[in-house]
């Protein structure tokens, strides 16, 4: 984790002195080849060379910056709706960090689980897990995980989980994630700072959603959204926040029970976390009302080892803590772990959903209209 925080301070301005103005010049450099190879790449895809069309319609949820903006939490949001629409929605996702993501793996059929997350990867197995009868499928190349889900599954309109940058598959809706608390990545593309391509790639987009609207001041949200209309005119703008579902202990997240919006949990915690934005984590927890003894953040996408499990404890013994609580991301991995079912303190699991704060209904439109195309 300190290698990352040491990047973001970096790259945020605030580390100081000559050694970081150095190093952020250097970063520069690398950011401007960088970034003109991601304009070559947009402007070869903006004449639609190499784009392969599905059979369905697609929607895609993305986002512009590296990091944790919710789009786990949005694609379950998305996919619940066209569920209700009675459609069968599958779900294309890379599969980060699965054991082979060169070839197609079906992680779930219609909400039942066929893989590992060693298979799949945490966030395509959370999802599968997450999910009632809506199918995961993991792969790189998305043209052929959109013909297995069609063609083996029966899905009738896919959702591509970050598929901004993966244009390779055309899509009838590009839905773009904001993070509120950092909306335009240090305004530099990586490794300068943190965004995924130029900001005017951001054209592209059918209809942003600004998440964890809650977690900054209503001037700030008022400067992006005036931001958005400067870089990308005329674009629908709902904003969202990261809504807690409960808390329910590892156990009965497992059995894939409900969280309990009204559990009342007398512990002192320590919470752990291995996701792009921990504070966000702390934020969430800490809006429950729980008391939070110390935190213990890992590096994004971690691979929680028996050494980590040990120190928990010795944390947990040494702070007072009485209890672990931690991500639905991190819990994944966690869950797989005896070293953690031996813990002789319990281990708690905050799910997080997604609220509007405005415009929910304009964005459902949105989804419907695109679901309507398949019956046209």
């Amino acid at each position: 984790m300190k290698g990352e925080q040491l990047f973001k301070k970096l790259v945020s301005g605030r580390a100081k002195g000559p050694l970081a103005d150095v190093a952020r010049g250097g970063l520069g450099l690398l950011s401007m080849v960088y970034a003109q190879g991601a304009t070559y790449r947009n402007q070869k895809f903006d004449k639609l060379q190499g784009v392969t069309r599905a059979s369905v319609p697609v929607i895609s949820v993305g986002n512009i910056t590296a990091g944790g903006t919710g789009k786990t939490p949005m694609v379950r949001y998305i996919c619940q709706y066209l569920e209700s629409l009675n459609m069968a929605p599958a779900v294309l996702s890379r599969g980060y960090r699965a054991e082979d993501n060169q070839d197609t793996i079906i992680v779930s059929r219609c909400g039942r689980l066929e893989v590992t997350p060693a298979v799949s990867g945490d966030e395509a197995w959370l999802l599968g897990k997450g999910l009632g009868h809506t199918s995961v499928v993991i792969g790189r190349e998305r043209a052929a995980s959109a013909q297995v889900a069609t063609a083996t599954l029966g899905s009738d309109i896919l959702v591509l989980d970050d598929g901004f940058q993966h244009r390779k598959l055309a899509r009838d809706l590009d839905i773009v994630l904001i993070d509120a608390a950092n909306p335009f990545g240090y305004d530099h593309v990586l490794p300068r700072g943190l965004l995924r391509e130029p900001l005017d790639g951001l054209r592209r987009a059918d209809v942003f959603v600004l998440t964890k609207t809650d977690q900054v001041p209503a001037d700030i949200l008022f400067g992006i959204k005036h931001r958005l209309g400067q870089l990308a005119p005329n674009i629908p703008i709902v904003e969202t926040i990261h809504k807690p579902l409960g808390m329910q202990t590892l156990d009965s997240w497992e059995r894939n029970e409900e969280a309990q919006a009204s559990l009342v949990v007398s512990h002192k915690f320590l919470t752990v976390s291995g996701i792009g934005r921990p504070e966000s984590f702390q934020h969430t927890v800490n809006s429950l009302g729980y008391e939070v003894i110390d935190s213990l953040e890992f590096g994004d996408h971690h691979e929680y080892t028996t050494d980590d499990v040990v120190k928990m404890w010795c944390t947990a013994f040494a702070k007072g803590a009485t209890a672990i609580v931690t991500t639905e991301k991190d819990a994944v991995k966690l869950s797989q772990m005896q070293a953690v079912h031996d813990l002789k303190i319990p281990v708690y699991v905050i799910p997080i959903g997604i609220e509007f704060i405005k415009g929910e209904e304009e964005f459902k439109a949105c989804i419907k209209g695109v679901g309507k195309k398949d019956t046209l």
